[in-house]
């Protein structure tokens, strides 16, 4: 139940998210909030571009204490569902990880895996193996600064 329900409010998110809900005009390039991460073949190791993202994350969550992070890990298709379900679960604990490292509270960070469930894009292509591998955001909670 409680999966079931943690899954609805991501999809219901993401939804928003897509609508600009996520964005806040406080923020300088608030754009950027939901910007993904993404991950080497069979890895969860974070690149040196992930640390860019993930710093300007830090920062958005410092500035608004009372937001919570969604943290989905994501696979291409290239192996089965049980690893690529585990590999999403280590992608989203390597981000939360960099996350507490670099001050946020882990009770503001929600981790989820996919796997290979929700494909970026369907093809068979090694670029769309390369968009599927990532870590996807949603930022929820109340906008203030206190």
């Amino acid at each position: 139940m409680k999966k079931a329900l943690v899954l609805f409010l991501v999809l219901g998110v993401s939804a928003l998210a897509s609508q600009g809900w996520a964005a806040s005009g406080n923020f300088p390039d608030s754009t950027l909030i939901n910007e993904l991460v993404y991950f080497d073949s069979n890895k969860y190791n974070l690149k040196p571009e992930a640390l860019r993202v993930l710093d300007f994350k830090v920062a958005y969550l410092k500035h608004f204490p009372g937001k919570t992070i969604f943290v989905v890990g994501h696979t291409d298709k290239l192996s089965s569902d049980k690893y690529n379900l585990e590999l999403g679960r280590h992608r989203a604990e390597e981000v939360q990880r960099y996350l507490v490292n670099n001050g946020i509270n882990p009770k503001r960070i929600v981790l989820m895996t996919e796997g290979l469930r929700r494909l970026a894009d369907p093809g068979n292509s090694n670029a769309a193996h390369v968009k599927n591998r990532r870590a996807e955001f949603f930022i929820i909670g109340v906008n203030n600064s206190n």
